[in-house]
């Protein structure tokens, strides 16, 4: 009974002889070759039509966690938030200016660039408008508020008015919110001094005005804030720094574009630096028209690849753009690997065979590493992260696109650059022929006569360095040595890499060097990074008829105000509700009341102007008057200078919500990436091995995979050592 052979065995002497036919076939044919491979490419790249860029940040949150199922509650019953501009003002107290931005000349030169903006026919069209308020805007919130946003009233204001009046405030002004820095007498009393102060614009997220808005916000807003913020810096010192909605996407196209020009260079780079080794000093032996066709395979893989996920619908993003390096460099090892067995092959050969035999020998090793990059990739597709997922799925189709294209177009052309060499052509311009002093004639011992190079240039040869390095590797216990150096760095290194390593990400990862836009987050959050509103959102029917309903958001109002990260008190319908029962019921208590009196009472509270202006578009009722869905917000702090005390913060502001609601911030989104960085690095890490090793095992021994496997393993643990030595994070586009 005949013994069955291990799949490496059976894969290596099966794959050989059909890569031989390939080569015969392609370098025989290869003007077919080419145009077969140039309209079947050319069929998949029309997908690129479909692709549609996007760097929204959706594209990074991980659509299984618990956040992002919240935010896409929030936006089926309340749709997109507001847009919001900003401008924040920064001075910090000195001997020149002791009240910092609550200097008066501070204060009125920041007025009139809110002015300025204000006063826009734009701004009055696109702005939020109060509910039932007869088109009149609510959504400029500053510390102007304090004057009824009156220039006037502010500029009779004396400097010790102007300080009272912000130690009073009013309602609606959270001096956490608009003030930072803030500086009071005797620790909690009169405020005397504030370091930054922000003004924020609310602007009606709308589709039908999406053009009206971004005008407004590029051409208008911004120039006016940039423009401003040169006057006030030379009157009063103050820095002024700006953002609109659409400044990170905006920043975000140019960090993009910035990207392209390093890829040209690198692409110059990479063709200038192939031409030179496949240059030789005879011009009809050198290659360098053929290091150009390398470009075109690399080019052709990619267009595949992108017409791929343009046809699947998958977003082109930044990390798309990743891709191009990788199939670069995985393009140009394989055109080494397959010139260099093709320059080993007997020269006295046709070049159909030298191709045949090239393919014949290198085409297992090709396929090999092209088949776990592809596997590689596509577990990474199942990351939980679009934009990850997007990228591998790219990778993984123009890896095999560039097999393909390497053992069809290439070699074709391959075939052809053989035959010119053959019929003493030049290399860069093949139109002309060498008279055949480079060859000579020989008569073999059966009496045929066959040509062959007076001056066989060698291939690219495996002499010099490299044959050195191979004896001094190949030395008595040389091997041992390395082992030992090679696992005690490793160990080091990797040591050094799960211990230290950061975690997240940073917003200038995304942005070109010198953006306004890591200036203002910069200036934000160092006044105003910790503090941030909460929405808790009912999902559980309230009927305010029903005691045990009534006490359900009693108990949520009580454990948010509980809490200690909360500012003040939560902006609630409800607790509006007992107040305007209070006011309308003197003595009566509601639940000593009927249910049909309090649904009565309900019913009249939203008729006021106090639910119109302020809850209307909060709170969802079923057609029987019960509360299908609502929000309350609170004032939360966040820490924002660790992320593992801001993830604890968010916990307990779940664990406040209760069954009753569910707590969401869109901090809450990247603070859910980072929470499963650790567990998504090591499965996509495990997965990427287990799959590695059972592949490597189709065409190698266990023994020669289990090694193969080891070495990738030492090698990524290895990364994250020197990772964390150059201060780079662990981050989604690490993996």
């Amino acid at each position: 009974m005949k013994s069955i052979p291990r799949p490496s065995t059976y894969v290596q002497s099966t794959m050989p002889p059909l890569f031989h036919r390939l080569g015969l076939l392609t370098a025989s044919n290869p003007l077919t070759t080419i145009l077969l491979t140039l309209t079947f490419s050319c069929a998949i790249i029309a997908g690129v039509a479909r692709t549609e860029m996007d760097i929204g940040y959706e594209n990074w949150y991980p659509h299984k966690s618990e956040a992002w199922l919240n935010y896409e509650y929030q936006l089926e019953y309340y749709g997109k938030m507001n847009r919001t501009e900003m401008i924040l003002v920064e001075l910090e107290p000195d001997e020149v200016n002791p009240h910092g931005v609550l200097g008066k000349e501070v204060m009125l030169s920041v007025f009139s660039v809110h002015e300025r903006v204000v006063s826009l026919q734009s701004w009055s069209d696109l702005c939020v408008k109060q509910a039932g308020g007869g088109g009149q805007c609510e959504g400029v919130q500053s510390p102007f508020m304090l004057w009824n946003d009156d220039i006037a009233s502010l500029s009779s204001s004396t400097q010790d008015e102007i300080l009272s009046t912000v130690t009073t405030g009013k309602q609606g002004f959270v001096t956490e919110v608009f003030l930072g820095g803030v500086v009071r007498e005797n620790g909690d009393g009169k405020v005397v001094a504030a370091s930054a102060m922000q003004i924020l614009y609310g602007v009606h997220e709308s589709t039908e005005k999406e053009k009206e808005i971004l005008k407004f916000e590029k051409d208008e807003f911004l120039v006016i804030c940039k423009s401003e913020a040169k006057t006030v810096a030379s009157s009063t010192g103050a820095g002024v720094y700006c953002q609109a909605e659409r400044s990170y996407t905006d920043e975000s196209d140019r960090a993009i574009a910035d990207d392209q020009s390093l890829m040209m260079f690198a692409m110059i780079l990479m063709i200038g630096y192939v031409s030179v080794v496949l240059s030789r000093k005879d011009p009809v032996k050198s290659k360098i028209l053929l290091s150009f066709t390398i470009v075109a395979s690399v080019g052709l893989s990619l267009g595949v690849a992108f017409g791929v996920c343009g046809f699947l619908g998958l977003p082109f993003t930044q990390m798309s753009m990743m891709t191009i390096f990788i199939i670069m460099g995985v393009g140009i090892d394989d055109m080494f690997v397959i010139t260099g067995e093709y320059n080993r092959t007997p020269e006295h050969l046709p070049s159909p065979e030298r191709v045949a035999l090239a393919l014949q020998g290198v085409g297992n090793s090709i396929f090999y590493t092209s088949v776990t990059d592809f596997l590689a990739f596509g577990i990474g597709s199942l990351i939980d992260l679009p934009a990850v997922s997007g990228f591998c799925v790219t990778a993984a189709t123009a890896v095999l696109s560039v097999f393909v294209v390497q053992v069809t177009f290439f070699a074709a052309c391959l075939g052809l650059d053989g035959r010119r060499i053959e019929s003493e052509r030049y290399d860069m311009v093949p139109c002309w022929k060498r008279v055949e002093e480079g060859w000579i004639e020989r008569t073999e011992e059966n009496g045929k006569r066959r040509k062959e190079p007076k001056d066989k240039e060698g291939s690219n040869g495996r002499g010099g360095l490299c044959t050195d390095f191979s004896s001094f590797l190949l030395k008595p216990n040389m091997a041992y040595v390395l082992v030992f150096l090679f696992l005690t760095c490793g160990s080091l290194m990797g040591y050094k890499g799960i211990t230290t390593i950061g975690k997240g990400i940073k917003i200038s990862d995304f942005l070109p060097e010198g953006s306004y836009v890591i200036d203002f987050f910069q200036v934000r959050d160092r006044w105003f990074g910790e503090v941030d509103k909460i929405e808790f959102i009912t999902t559980v029917e309230v009927d305010v008829g029903v005691k045990e309903d009534r006490e359900k958001m009693k108990r949520l109002i009580v454990d948010v105000e509980g809490l200690d990260q909360t500012v003040g008190q939560a902006d609630c319908w409800y607790s509006a509700f007992e107040a305007y029962w209070s006011s309308a019921n003197p003595g009566v208590e509601m639940d000593g009341a009927t249910s049909s009196d309090v649904r009565a009472a309900f019913t009249s509270f939203m008729d006021t102007t106090t639910f119109v202006t302020r809850y209307s578009t909060s709170v969802f009722l079923t057609g029987s008057g019960v509360v299908k869905s609502s929000k309350c917000g609170s004032l939360f702090y966040f820490a924002s200078y660790d992320t593992d005390v801001a993830l604890v913060d968010m916990d307990l502001a779940r664990m406040a919500a209760g069954d009753t609601a569910f707590a969401f911030n869109y901090n809450f989104l990247w603070l859910e990436r980072y929470r499963i960085i650790d567990k998504l690095t090591l499965s996509s890490l495990l997965g990427c091995m287990i799959g590695v090793y059972v592949i490597s095992c189709l065409f190698l021994d266990i023994l020669t995979a289990s090694l193969v496997v080891s070495c990738v393993v030492m090698i990524n643990v290895n990364l994250l050592g020197f990772m964390s030595m150059w201060d780079v994070r662990l981050k989604s586009r690490a993996w």
